[in-house]
């Protein structure tokens, strides 16, 4: 959990194409997606303008990076009792090449922006083989 001033990605997680269970294997070349559970701490909530996710998707086998993605998002400020929690997802699009039996992963930065304040976070996902 972050303290209150803080942002963090609390889980990074690869998921088939527009679901939301986790996958053990991806099809090579195929598209898929990485979900970002993030959290923004209640006072940092307070003077938020935006959010940025940068996710790369690594090929751990032959230390290839396989495709990067991000996005970015205007965020509003807001006084809440509660910090702010929410899932981001990245589509990882298809046309990537792997060896069957190679080993993936997606590694992500989370960066929220307040002004002349920045606050990065990163993350790694668990491990996914590419299959047939």
């Amino acid at each position: 959990m972050p303290g209150n001033q803080d942002a963090n990605i609390k889980l990074l997680y690869v998921v088939d194409e527009n679901s939301f269970f986790t996958a053990d294997t991806v099809d090579n070349g195929a598209a898929f997606d990485v979900i970002a559970n993030v959290e923004i701490g209640k006072d940092l909530m307070e003077v938020v303008s935006k959010e940025n996710l940068f996710v790369s998707v690594v090929n751990l086998s032959q230390s290839t990076v396989l495709q990067q993605q991000s996005l970015e998002n205007v965020l509003t400020p807001v006084a809440n009792p509660d910090p702010l929690n929410q899932e981001l997802r990245i589509k990882v699009s298809g046309g990537w090449t792997a060896n069957e039996g190679d080993v993936i992963e997606a590694v992500a930065t989370y960066k929220v922006t307040a002004g002349v304040y920045t606050d990065y976070s990163s993350a790694r996902s668990g491990t996914v083989v590419v299959s047939a």
